[in-house]
């Protein structure tokens, strides 16, 4: 039996009812959840509620112990930087200020272990201890103004090549640092390009470019040298096969002479089986050619 009992005048109070109706509905003074326990014992009901000293707690009995009421000691939750939201009383949020954040210095405690920058701009000085694994060519780009310690890094990583003359080129030499020399012959790759027995006409490329030409042509075969290689640069030509060979000026030769004689209309022909022919490019689209020819 347990809730609320209106009494009549003189009414006979018997046990039961002061036991549901008055004792069982008092509050309970005890210093802790152990001496009410070794106070009640299993005489314990719904409805009962007790009060906890030590810590403050007004608790009520259902089918075990709970707290009603346990303030604690935090009177209200202020929103700090960045942030927003927060309260004094009743259910409180705190939300994250994007705008704030956006604009927000990282200061001490500093970022540590993994961390991501999202796309943007770091304005300011950012201070990067540690190592930097890998940073894509996006993400550099994020680094606007890269002066004074960064750009003294970066110079510092930068190879220094001085030294040599001119046309020499900057070369291996084995285990030793490389430097500025000439390249030895036995590491120029030559090309040979193939003129089959049935080719009549062949126009060099620029891929042909200080390689050889070698005809197996058994009729007459003109090559033609456009103006597409560097000066100083040539093309070897060798007679191969029985068909007379005739080298001709191409597109862009201004200048084009060689066995005497000179014009962008004269061709030359190698005169015998066997024998062969350089194509000199001697200046800017001036060529010679020498060797076994005629004009």
């Amino acid at each position: 039996m347990a809730g609320w009992k209106s009494w009549a005048i003189g009414e006979v109070v018997d046990a039961t009812d002061f036991q549901s109706y008055v004792q069982d509905q008092v509050v309970q003074v005890y210093a802790t959840e152990a001496a009410r326990g070794s106070a009640l014992g299993t005489a314990v009901s719904a409805g009962m509620m007790s009060y906890i000293t030590a810590t403050g707690a007004l608790q009520v009995y259902g089918t075990a112990w709970a707290d009603v009421s346990n303030p604690g000691d935090i009177t209200a939750v202020t929103a700090g930087t960045g942030l927003t939201g927060g309260g004094s009383s009743g259910d409180v949020t705190l939300n994250v200020n994007y705008a704030a954040v956006g604009s927000a210095v990282l200061a001490s405690p500093n970022i540590t272990e993994t961390a991501t920058i999202a796309a943007g701009s770091v304005t300011g000085n950012l201070t990067v201890s540690g190592n930097i694994n890998s940073v894509t060519p996006t993400e550099f780009g994020y680094l606007t103004g890269g002066t004074a310690n960064l750009q003294t890094q970066i110079n510092a990583r930068q190879l220094t090549i001085s030294g040599g003359t001119a046309g020499q080129a900057y070369v291996s030499n084995g285990t030793a640092a490389p430097g500025f020399g000439n390249v030895a012959a036995e590491y120029i790759t030559t090309t040979v390009r193939t003129l089959a027995g049935t080719t009549t006409a062949y126009t060099a490329t620029a891929a042909d470019e200080n390689d050889v030409i070698y005809s197996l042509a058994t009729a007459t075969c003109t090559v033609t040298i456009p103006d597409l290689i560097l000066v100083g640069d040539r093309i070897d030509i060798v007679r191969d096969g029985a068909g007379t060979v005739v080298i001709a000026a191409g597109t862009g030769v201004t200048s084009w002479a060689g066995a005497g004689t000179a014009g962008t209309a004269v061709t030359f022909k190698i005169d015998q089986q066997y024998n062969a022919a350089t194509v000199l490019k001697v200046a800017n689209n001036t060529y010679r050619v020498i060797g076994r020819i005629t004009a």
